[in-house]
This record gives C-alpha cells, structure tokens and sequence, in this order.
C-alpha cells in the first residue's frame, strides 16, 4: 500500500494527459515554502524531493499567493526563462510546449502539469485537472485533519498528565523537569530547560530539564549577560533561532563550555510572576525542527499554566515566611517560635534531654515612642535583634515575641548553662540600645527547663512569664473567679 495518499491520483492525471511532468506541492505556511507532495515526470532535470522558498517558486508563487489558475501554451517562445519561471527544473531543461498550474484548496497547495505533445491543454484536459485538484484538496485537508487529531490526542494526553502530578502534590523541581520532558517530546525537541532568575539577582539557575541535560548545569547558576537563555531573561522577549550557527560567537546556551549542540534549533519563550521572578523555557534540538502551530499553541498555554502554578508556589512560600518571621528583625514570628518550642519539647521528652527555654525583655519601651520617631523605633529593634543573635552561638533559636521581648530556646542544654548565656544577652541587648537621649532601658530575663520545671508543655509558657515578672518585681494578675 502507498503511503501517499496522493501519488496514485498524480499518477492516474499524467497517465490520462500524457503529460510530462505532473507535480502536487504543498504550502508550508510557517516557513512559507512550497513543499513537494508527489509527482510523475519524464524528465531527468527534475529531482525527486523539492522545496521552494515561496518568493522563488516562479509561476508556483502567483498560482499560490493570488488563487489564479494559469495556462500558458506556446512555451517553446520562453525555452530559456525555464529556470526562473520553473525553478523545480535544472538547468537544461527545454521544448516544453505548454504547462497549466491550478491552486488546490484555496492555496493550501499548487497542482502543476505540462507537456511536450501538444500546445497547452484542450477544455476537457483542463477540466480533468481542475477536478484533480479538488479531490487532492479533500484528501489534504482530510490528512491535516488527521494529523492535527493526533497531536490533540498527544496534547491532552501531556495535559491530563501534568494536572495529575500538579493536583497530587508533585515535588516542584520533579513536576519542572516532567514538564520539559513532555513538551520536549511534543516538539520532537532533545532538549528542554526550564530556568529561574529571582527578584533583584544578575543570574539564574536551572529550575528543571529533561535527563540529557549535563549536571554541571543543573548545579550552578549563570549570569543573565551570557548565552541566549540569558538573552531572552535580560531582553524579556521569546526567541526562536531556527538554525544554529556553530562558528558564531554567541550561539551557545548557557556558557561557551557547555557540552551542547549547536547546529540545531533553538526556541525560547519567557515569562514572568507578580512576585518578580523571572522564568525562561527553553527547547534544544541537534537537527532543524519545525514544529505545527496547534503544538506551538499548546505549549505557550501550558507555560501560562505553569507560571500560575508557581505563583501559587511562591506566593505560599511568601505567606508562610510572613507567619514564620517578624516582618522587622527577621527572627521567628511569635507562633513559629512556639512551634518550634513545642517540637523541642516533645523531642526532649522522648530522648529524655533537657532544654531551656529563656525570655528576655527590655523596659520601659513604651517611653521610646515619646522620644523618637516610628521608623528609628523599628531600626532600633534591627539593631537589638541583630545584637542578640550575633551573641548567642549557633543552633540557639531567637524569636520576637513583641517589641521588646524576645524568646530565646537552647536545645539540649540545662537551666544553669542556658543563664549564663541570657545573662550575656542582657549585656548585649544594653549595649545596643546605648546613645537614646532620656531612655534607659533595662533588660529583664527568665528561664525554665525541662525536665527540671515542667513536665508538661502546658505548665511551660505560664512559668516562664511568672519567672519575668517575678523579674520586675510584680506580681502577675490574677483573673477574677
């Protein structure tokens, strides 16, 4: 069986005419050439694969551009004209006598006859092509139908399965590198990178690529000034460079060293978030790819997708840092440090270890809003909390508890040795808060340890404060019964 479904009937045209050379092309509108599809001829200056830029296809690109079919007769006059009006031919060619050349599907292709026998095409040989032509029509359109079926079916099925691994919680970095893989394969791509430059930074690193990619380049960054993944992050703008030209200088992706081809094609689109981060796909292939439109398409939706995903990546990991961290010291928020003393305490209790947990506070803060101003109040606290971390040693946790107090939590150490540390944070904290004119600020400290104090989480907050204001000479309030 052949393959080509339009081969029998270019057959079938010339045998009925006793033509020449009979011809159907098809019009490659992306890279706009005239592609042939099948063809019968006697003549030994026509080669067996051709594919004409549309603006040199000759008569082809009248019959193509503008709908109008052409018959010409009396062609022995432009013998020498051959080549440019009948650029399939090679040089050499001649005695043709007449030819008629018939759009296909309104352009979709060209169906070109000639002879040798005759001057031109009487009106019933004429009739004969057109209707050809229409039945070429059919079957062409019937094949681009099935062949972009096909690609739906290839689409949704990478779709349904992106979704799926989004929806059940992939890991970012394996849900990155799937998604390269698939789309890669779509395009008939060997290559895909998918690359990330943070808010504010010079460089980006590989978010996720498909498994060819050298390691090298996964684990470093690179600076947005070098190679076209960079080009495309530095100028915001996609980027498709059809053939790669070796002996150009600044053809390589990433770095002049990486272990890459570059004789093939290259496409890149970029994209960013509302958070700043920039992101960059980007496809590699060894030989010239061209890909159909309907792939193109769906690619450039799935990125959006994937954008949107990130967002929601980001954006939870923002949200969090704002619930784990005070927003002006950036040590732990009050609820993140009383998890993590939570997750101590029930870890000491199992390893049966002891830990601290210390309170320090600075008073009379209050009095710091009727002598400086809110902005040098909020540098003040940097300033502090700067000090109390810069005093403790590391694996010692710190958290803000409110303006002036600040937690303090010592894994797998005792009361006494945790006091002399607290006792080296009040001499820090009143170092810092030195040079206020009209304030002096005291520190004050509290400590409780497990197991010798609580044995209980519930019995552990509670102590602590009534250990800080047993520290300023208070007693606390007691609630009405």
């Amino acid at each position: 069986m052949d393959l080509n479904p339009y081969q029998p009937l270019v057959n079938l045209l010339s045998n009925i005419l006793e033509a020449y050379t009979t011809a159907f092309f098809i019009f490659d509108e992306r890279n706009r050439r005239l592609d042939l599809a099948a063809m019968q001829s006697l003549s030994k200056f026509v080669a067996s694969e051709i594919s004409l830029p549309l603006e040199g296809s000759g008569i082809l690109s009248q019959v193509q551009k503008v709908g109008q079919t052409i018959h010409l007769d009396k062609l022995h006059e432009a013998t020498s004209s051959i080549p440019l009006t009948l650029p399939f031919y090679h040089e050499g060619e001649s005695h043709i006598k007449g030819l008629f050349a018939v759009p296909v599907a309104g352009g979709s292709g060209v169906l070109y006859v000639d002879t040798k026998y005759g001057w031109g095409f009487n009106d019933k040989q004429q009739k004969w092509i057109k209707e050809f032509a229409v039945i070429l029509g059919s079957l062409l359109k019937k094949r681009e139908e099935r062949v972009r079926e096909g690609n739906y079916a290839r689409v949704f099925e990478v779709l349904s399965r992106l979704d799926e691994a989004a929806f059940r919680g992939c890991a970012l970095d394996n849900y990155c590198g799937l998604f390269t893989t698939e789309w890669s394969h779509i395009l008939g791509m060997d290559y895909g990178f998918l690359v990330l430059k943070e808010p504010e930074k010079k460089h980006y690193r590989v978010l996720g690529s498909t498994s060819n990619t050298p390691r090298g380049l996964v684990s470093q960054s690179f600076s947005v000034k070098q190679g076209l993944i960079g080009w495309v992050l530095q100028n915001q703008k996609n980027l498709l460079i059809i053939r790669l030209n070796p002996a150009t200088s600044d053809h390589y992706l990433f770095s002049k060293a990486e272990s890459l081809p570059h004789q093939g094609t290259i496409w890149g689109m970029r994209g960013q978030t509302s958070l700043g981060y920039e992101v960059a796909l980007v496809f590699l292939s060894r030989q010239v790819i061209d890909w159909n439109a309907d792939s193109e398409r769906a690619v450039a939706h799935a990125f959006h997708f994937l954008l949107l995903l990130l967002e929601q990546v980001y954006y939870k990991e923002e949200n969090e840092a704002l619930h784990s961290y005070d927003v002006c010291t950036g040590l732990f928020s009050a609820p993140a440090f009383e998890s993590r003393v939570e997750g101590l305490f029930n870890a000491s209790m199992q390893s049966n270890s002891p830990f601290t947990l210390g309170l320090i506070q600075f008073e009379p803060w209050q009095i710091l809003g009727t002598k400086i101003l809110p902005k040098r109040i909020r540098q003040l606290q940097r300033e502090l909390a700067s000090s109390l971390c810069d005093a403790l040693p590391s694996g010692v946790l710190v958290g803000q508890l409110a303006q002036n107090r600040f937690g303090v939590l010592f894994a797998e150490t005792t009361v006494q040795d945790a006091e002399s540390q607290l006792a080296e944070l009040a001499r820090s904290g009143r170092i810092a808060l030195k040079g206020i004119k009209g304030v002096r600020l005291h520190p004050y400290i509290s400590s409780v340890g497990f197991p010798q104090d609580a044995a209980k989480i519930e019995e552990l907050w509670p102590l602590v404060s009534q250990r800080l204001f047993s520290a300023f000479g208070l007693k606390p309030i007691r609630s009405a019964s």
